[in-house]
């Protein structure tokens, strides 16, 4: 008898392990793997030549092994899986600038009120913000100027982009230089009360092939 089960038990738990051991990495085929173990296992059991005793012995010896074998396939599964989804999100990410591209002005540079619009002798739109509000990139584009003017801007910021210049003036802060390229809603700087202003404003401009346009169609949305 003793032979016997150790034949058995050989047999059945390399059976077991090559059976496991080549099943691929889907989960109906590790399901479909585990359940001829167990049909293996219940033929067995049925068998006059074992007992109980010896069956037992050999499910002892089979299903720590079997479940191992199972576990480490399934974490592979699941690694694979979550590798798959890493890619895509990774790709998503690395393709969401492209998406997102603004060659044109559009959007608000800032939150706040209008204080002032486009009309002759003005050349642009003011929106009534606190000194330090954060002002925003309307397109991207190239720094082409950063610094103090002379025509009564105060601190002034131009983006341009192709035919499309955007002007930020009356700032208290300026983060970015000449040279810089920003992206459509990145801080180029902040809110002031610089140059010829009569209190905190945002002076906006739009130009076109540098002529002045009206930039209310640009400024629809949030800031």
């Amino acid at each position: 008898m003793t032979n016997t089960i150790s034949s058995i038990s050989s047999n059945a738990s390399t059976g077991a392990t090559t059976s496991v051991a080549s099943a691929l990495s889907s989960t109906a085929d590790l399901v479909s793997s585990f359940k001829d173990i167990l049909s293996s296992m219940t033929s067995m059991s049925s068998s006059p030549s074992l007992g109980q005793s010896g069956v037992s012995a050999i499910t002892d010896m089979i299903t720590p092994l079997m479940m191992l074998i199972l576990l480490e396939k399934l974490v592979d599964s699941d690694l694979f899986s979550s590798g798959q989804t890493a890619d895509v999100e990774s790709n998503a990410a690395s393709a969401s600038p492209a998406l997102t591209s603004k060659n044109e002005p559009s959007g608000r540079p800032t939150g706040g009120t209008i204080t002032q619009e486009f009309r002759p002798g003005h050349n642009g739109i003011d929106f009534g913000v606190i000194v330090g509000t954060p002002i925003k990139a309307t397109m991207d584009g190239k720094v082409t100027y950063a610094g103090w003017n002379t025509q009564g801007y105060g601190n002034l910021v131009i983006v341009e982009n192709g035919a499309y210049k955007t002007y930020y003036a009356h700032l208290s802060s300026i983060p970015v230089a000449v040279g810089d390229v920003v992206a459509a809603g990145s801080t180029i700087g902040l809110s002031g009360n610089t140059g010829n202003s009569t209190g905190p404003h945002l002076h906006y401009e739009v130009r076109k092939n540098n002529l002045v346009v009206d930039p209310t169609s640009f400024t629809l949305g949030t800031a």
